[in-house]
């Protein structure tokens, strides 16, 4: 009786890789930004599918190759054997390419959450932007409102200054505009020595406020048409104290009182009311000494009539280095006689 030869077991091609396919193709469908690599997976897949399928189709052969081998030569059975081993470890290499695929499945999906996640926190991070910006404009608006504000309050501080000098002209008609005058002539120096923009406002100020202590001063004295005598000439002296004592509460930015106190102080220390000299006055008071002896020479009196600018630049030379800060002369000087600077 023939026995027939051993069949050999028949490769059964597994359905992971189409799993693995349509789960790939989920993926696509799911994470747009990972698209590229998921139609490059899904190609690799359908290689190995392609691959398992011609193994197939090869086990297949040889199972028809090694019956028909069997029925022509029963000598070949051994070698039948070993194909039947060969196909056996092809199996299971398939198998543990299966397995892979399972490992690949699950590593997509893993990739899969930490895109979601990535998502989740890009829309926290779009959320927060969108929270920075909110306040930045808030900010912005508010910055603009202090703007303002601090406009207003800079309008504010000058009405208020302007009537005070105002209310000084008043009392001294004769010295109308000396005040505004220093204190433009005071800042345009202070420019010219190098001054920043908020400083020489606080010389303007200066300048502008340097008589407000006249208020206290008679105008009968302020208004003689003839010499001061030495008493009339003491109470004028005052008023630089009296200024100082109006303004030195006022919480100015800059040290507008000490500045009107010392702007009659002298570099020499010939001046009132301290006798101060060098180092000792300010550098606004220096420059409110110089722009004060300027305008008031060159400015009509009750008792002379202007002398002109000649005649004030003249005065400040002589006196430069003794009297007035030779600095602060200079540069006076260079305002009007390479600049132009017109009273």
């Amino acid at each position: 009786m023939n026995i027939p030869p051993k069949q050999p077991s028949q490769v059964v091609p597994t359905n992971t890789t189409e799993e693995l396919i349509i789960a790939n193709k989920e993926l696509a469908f799911q994470n747009e930004e990972k698209e590229k690599r998921a139609e490059e997976l899904v190609i690799a897949n359908k290689e190995l599918a392609f691959q398992n399928k011609e193994k197939g189709k090869r086990a297949e052969e040889l199972v028809i190759a090694n019956k028909e081998l069997a029925f022509q030569n029963k000598e070949k059975g051994k070698r039948a054997e070993e194909l039947v081993i060969a196909n056996k470890e092809l199996a299971f290499q398939n198998k543990e390419k299966g397995k892979r695929a399972e490992e690949l499945v699950i590593a997509n999906k893993e990739l899969a959450f930490q895109n979601k996640e990535k998502g989740k926190r890009a829309e926290e991070l779009i959320i927060a932007n969108k929270e920075l910006a909110f306040q930045n404009e808030e900010k912005e608006k508010r910055a603009e409102e202090l703007v303002i504000a601090n406009k207003k309050l800079q309008s504010s501080l000058f009405q208020t200054i302007s009537l005070a000098r105002q209310l000084g002209e008043m009392r001294d008609p004769y010295t109308a505009g000396h005040e505004e005058n220093v204190g433009k002539l005071a800042a345009a120096i202070s420019a010219e020595l190098g001054f920043d923009l908020y400083s020489q406002e606080g010389v303007l100020i200066s300048g502008y406020l340097h008589d407000l202590g006249k208020i206290i001063i008679p105008t009968e004295i302020l208004s003689k048409p003839s010499k001061l005598s030495n008493e009339e000439y003491a109470l004028i002296k005052l008023h630089v104290e009296a200024g100082y004592a109006v303004l030195k509460d006022v919480d100015f930015p800059w040290s507008i009182a000490r500045a009107v106190r010392e702007h009659h102080e002298r570099m020499d220390g010939s001046g009132y009311p301290y006798g101060l000299s060098g180092d000792e006055i300010s550098i606004e008071g220096r420059i409110l000494s110089v722009a004060d002896t300027v305008d008031a020479i060159t400015s009509h009196r009750p008792y002379r009539a202007g002398l002109g600018i000649e005649a004030a630049l003249n005065e400040i030379k002589r006196g430069s280095g003794s009297q007035y800060d030779t600095t602060v002369v200079n540069a006076c000087i260079k305002l009007f006689s390479e600049k132009g600077y017109e009273i």
